[in-house]
C-alpha cells in the first residue's frame, strides 16, 4: 500500500524541481529576444496594450519605424539603459544590451532598516539656550542641539548643511512644528510661515533654492534672499521619484490611492537646471512617468542628460504611450 504513496510525493517533489523560470525561459526567448537581435539597443522604446481587463502590459518597438517587434511580455515601461530589466509572469528577467537573457525565479526580498543614530553625531547641551549645530572643516554636521532631537534618524531632525555668503544654515523645526531656517547660532533666517521648507541642490542667479510650500498649498521656490521662483505654480513636491535628469513632472493627482492616475486632472515636466516648463502644465494632459535609454550605466543626474534617451510616458485614458524630449510621440503601428 506504501507503494502509490511514494511515486505521489516523487511526482510533487519532481513538479517543485521545474522553475518558474524553466516556463518563462524559452517564451521569453522566441516571442522578445529573438524579435530585437540585431536592433540597437538605444533605438527600442517601450510600446502599450491594454487587454479587456484593463490589465498594462507592455512591449518593445522600433522607435524609427515605429514597428511593434516584441511580444507584450513587460508589465510595465522597461528600457536598456543599458539593460533591461522587467517581470514576465511569476519570472524576474534581464536582458543584456548584447541580447543574454538571464530568467529568475520572482522572489520577494525584505530588508532590514537601521534607524539607530549615527554615532558620528552628538546631541549639544541646550541648557544654556543653545539653538544651532556645529560642522567640521567640510561642512558635515558634528553636533546640534538636543531641542530639535524627535527621531534616532538625524536628517529627520536637522537637515544637511548649505552655504549661503560663507555661511552655514540647517533647516529644523520650530517649537510649533514648522520648518525654519537657522544658523549655526540658531537664530532662525526666514519667517516661519511654511509647512515645507526643504533645500535643493538647485540654484537661480547662484543662490541655492529652497523648496517651499505655505499653509494655503502655494509650492514654490525661494532663495535665503527672498526672491521667489515658480511660487505658486508647483502642482506637487518636485523630487524624489519623479525627478529625473533635473526634470520633474508635476501633475495635480491624489497619491496614497490605487487609482491616482485617474485623478490627475492637467500635468506638465520642470526643468530644474533652468527653473522653466519644459512642458507647461494644461488640463486633459496625463505625464504619468519618465523612462530612459543608454548605453552605458550611469545616475540619473542632470550632468547625464546627454548620455541618455529622455522620454515621457503619457496616459490617455487606460493607454499610454512615450513622448521624446522633442515632443515627438512614439505609438506603435
Amino acid at each position: 500500500m506504501a507503494k502509490p504513496t511514494y511515486i505521489i510525493i516523487f511526482y510533487f517533489l519532481a513538479q517543485l524541481s521545474f522553475s518558474q523560470a524553466d516556463k518563462c525561459t524559452p517564451i521569453l526567448q522566441k516571442d522578445f529576444v529573438a524579435k530585437i537581435q540585431g536592433y540597437n539597443p538605444m533605438d527600442l522604446v517601450p510600446y502599450n496594450v491594454v487587454n479587456d481587463g484593463w490589465e498594462e502590459k507592455w512591449g518593445l518597438m522600433d522607435k524609427k519605424s515605429k514597428k511593434k517587434l516584441t511580444a507584450p511580455l513587460m508589465n510595465y515601461a522597461a528600457t536598456f539603459n543599458p539593460d533591461v530589466t522587467f517581470f514576465y509572469e511569476e519570472c524576474d528577467v534581464r536582458i543584456s544590451n548584447s541580447y543574454q537573457l538571464y530568467v529568475k525565479d520572482l522572489m520577494i526580498y525584505s530588508e532590514d532598516y537601521d534607524d539607530s543614530a549615527d554615532p558620528k553625531i552628538q546631541l549639544l547641551d541646550s541648557t544654556n539656550n543653545f539653538r544651532g549645530f556645529e560642522v567640521d572643516s567640510i561642512g558635515n554636521i558634528t553636533g546640534y542641539s538636543k531641542v530639535y532631537f524627535k527621531s534616532r534618524n538625524h536628517y529627520w531632525n536637522i537637515s544637511k548643511p548649505f552655504i549661503h555668503q560663507n555661511n552655514y544654515y540647517a533647516v529644523v523645526k520650530n517649537p510649533n512644528g514648522l520648518p525654519i531656517v537657522i544658523n549655526t547660532k540658531g537664530e532662525s533666517q526666514l519667517e516661519p510661515k511654511y509647512k515645507q521648507l526643504r533645500h535643493t541642490s538647485y540654484q537661480k542667479n547662484k543662490e541655492d533654492l529652497l523648496y517651499v510650500e505655505d499653509v494655503t498649498g502655494n509650492k514654490g521656490f525661494i532663495t535665503m534672499s527672498g526672491t521667489k521662483v515658480l511660487y505658486g505654480e508647483l502642482l506637487k513636491y518636485p523630487f524624489y521619484s519623479n525627478d529625473i535628469f533635473g526634470y520633474s513632472i508635476q501633475h495635480d493627482g491624489i497619491r496614497g490611492s490605487g487609482v491616482y492616475r485617474d485623478s490627475i486632472t492637467k500635468s506638465g515636466v520642470l526643468d530644474l537646471t533652468k527653473m522653466e516648463w519644459h512642458i507647461k502644465p494644461v488640463q486633459h494632459l496625463k505625464i504619468v512617468d519618465m523612462v530612459y535609454t543608454s548605453n552605458k550605466s550611469i545616475t540619473s543626474t542632470p550632468e547625464n542628460r546627454h548620455l541618455s534617451n529622455i522620454y515621457f510616458v503619457i496616459l490617455n485614458r487606460k493607454f499610454q504611450y512615450l513622448v521624446d524630449e522633442k515632443n515627438i510621440r512614439f505609438i506603435a503601428e
